[in-house]
């Protein structure tokens, strides 16, 4: 199997909704008249993988040149025939099982044989097996994968590689990194495309530079490297950093060694998709000691931030997921300190360049990846967000007052959580839990309110009405009342008549007052909003 030659891709037409398999040059078929318009995988993360393996192939082999360039191809797309004539220069370095390379795998492994579902990132390590605590995901439930899973599998691993103990290497971006693609609003049907998609990820050459790795390396194991000698990395000296690598391949990390056994494939139905394969892969080899990627390299899908010593560190999901909160952050802020990712950086300049092509088109923005704890993978997140083209001299003040309304929101969150919290237990309970879905509660109920709400201050600063307080006053009290909502879902869960002085119904209703005190308060209203004070007549302090 070669992975840009033979069909492996699973999308669904516009029009025919029927998953199908293509080669990744055949995206463009049909564009003008039934196009491919997404990718359906059985899993999330393969479906991620899919998508970044057609980015990164497409940066590859047709990097376009200039703005120029990649404005005529996005309205223009190239034919599947040129895409195919593009893609054939790499084509050695796909074979899934290849003489001399083998995509994303070490040659003459010798090692122990590891199960196949070792591959997936969800599934039980070593320890776990050993200790049996598979209690949630169970052994034995993967035994073979075809070709196109063992491959995503492969991809997927090295692009989100979790820690592993000793000599085990994370991925490029860290273990478990979260990645921003852009993808069409879906508006302009002609541009709501498998091709528009892609190219709306694909770097003009010079952006590239951003990535700070070398540009000058032409070797092919720069870009691909399983297509030379592994870097060991046992001792000092054997980090891989920006100086070691050319720009593609951010696209094309390996930290983990593995090789496919091919003495032990079968044949049958694949555990994972489900469809009848003449090649299922049961086994792979492994060795630790892979890539270790280290200082300086900027991945184009993630984004960053600043450590205590300027270093700049990928962003990681955490749990609770990708909310509105970190949307003013890691989406909308130009920021030396927290840069938004690549893609994002350049996309203003790309929208621009299409509306003097009177292309009349939007996008959004979609974020995905593992929230790991070390070795475990605990939750996969996926969050769509809306993206502007701000006019740069509101971007700052907008961003500020995106900022604020989720500081906001996030006090009343926390404020909600105590609140329930308080009507559950008395004052002398020493009783814990985590409360924090209650806060998630908070921030999925609010989230399509604090959009519409920041497109009201955008309208606002574009007409330069500074009346932005109305506003934040309107937030407040949405953000109380649905806090309230939330508080009194829970607070129902209350025994009413457990004997205690301040239980049952006093201890609901005085958490619910204090809840309404703090939600309206000093700490939302004048610190975080800087709304003028309420007006009640109460000595009481804000807690």
């Amino acid at each position: 199997m070669n992975l840009l030659n033979d069909a492996w891709i699973p999308v669904i037409r516009r029009g025919t909704p029927k998953r199908v398999l293509i080669r990744p040059y055949e995206i463009t078929e049909g564009i003008d008249v039934d196009p491919f318009c997404s990718i359906d995988a059985k899993r999330p993360d393969f479906k991620s993988s899919y998508l970044q393996f057609l980015i990164g192939i497409i940066q590859t082999v047709m990097t376009p040149q200039d703005e120029v360039e990649w404005v005529r191809l996005f309205c223009k797309p190239p034919s599947k025939e040129q895409l195919f004539h593009s893609m054939q220069k790499d084509q050695r370095y796909f074979d899934l099982i290849g003489d001399e390379i083998s995509f994303m795998q070490e040659p003459n492994l010798n090692a122990g044989r590891k199960p196949i579902a070792n591959l997936l990132i969800e599934s039980p390590g070593e320890n776990t097996l050993e200790q049996n605590t598979d209690h949630f995901v169970k052994r034995d439930r993967v035994k073979g994968m075809c070709e196109a899973c063992t491959a995503a599998s492969l991809y997927t691993l090295n692009t989100n590689a979790p820690e592993g103990g000793a000599g085990i290497r994370t991925s490029l971006r860290g273990g478990g990194p979260l990645t921003v693609v852009i993808i069409p609003d879906g508006y302009n049907t002609a541009y709501d495309t498998l091709w528009h998609l892609v190219w709306l990820n694909v770097l003009i050459a010079k952006d590239l530079e951003r990535t700070n790795c070398t540009l000058s390396l032409q070797d092919s194991a720069a870009k691909f490297p399983w297509a030379g000698d592994i870097r060991i990395s046992k001792g000092k000296g054997t980090e891989t950093t920006a100086k070691h690598i050319h720009p593609f391949q951010t696209y094309w990390g390996m930290p983990r060694r593995t090789k496919l056994n091919t003495s032990e494939v079968t044949q049958g139905t694949c555990d994972v998709c489900g469809t009848e394969n003449t090649m299922l892969y049961q086994s792979y080899e492994s060795l630790p000691y892979g890539l270790n990627y280290g200082e300086g390299i900027i991945h184009p899908l993630s984004p960053y931030y600043s450590d205590k010593d300027g270093l700049k560190l990928p962003v990681h999901p955490q749990p609770g997921g990708f909310t509105y909160r970190h949307w003013p952050l890691y989406i909308m802020t130009n920021s030396s300190t927290n840069p938004r990712p690549i893609t994002l950086q350049v996309i203003d300049k790309r929208l621009k360049d299409l509306e003097k092509m009177k292309v009349i088109f939007g996008i959004r923005v979609k974020v995905f990846g593992y929230d790991m704890k070390t070795m475990k993978a605990r939750c996969w997140y996926e969050s769509m967000m809306p993206y502007w083209l701000i006019p740069e001299e509101n971007r700052e003040e907008l961003v500020e007052f995106a900022n604020r309304l989720a500081e906001a929101a996030s006090a009343i969150a926390k404020n909600t959580s105590n609140a329930v919290k308080e009507s559950w237990l008395d004052s002398n309970s020493k009783a814990r839990g985590d409360l924090s879905y209650l806060e998630n509660e908070i921030w999925s109920s609010t989230e399509s309110e604090y959009y519409r709400q920041i497109h009201v201050l955008e309208e606002m600063l574009c007409q330069e009405n500074n009346t932005h307080q109305s506003v934040f006053e309107e937030w407040v009290w949405y953000l109380n009342r649905i806090s309230l909502q939330t508080f009194d879902t829970y607070a129902e869960q209350v025994s009413l008549d457990s004997g205690k002085t301040k239980s049952g119904v006093p201890r609901v209703v005085q958490a619910r007052n204090d809840l309404i005190w703090n939600n309206t308060g000093k700490k939302v209203r004048e610190k975080i909003l800087g709304l003028p004070a309420r007006e009640m007549n109460s000595k009481k302090e804000d807690r």
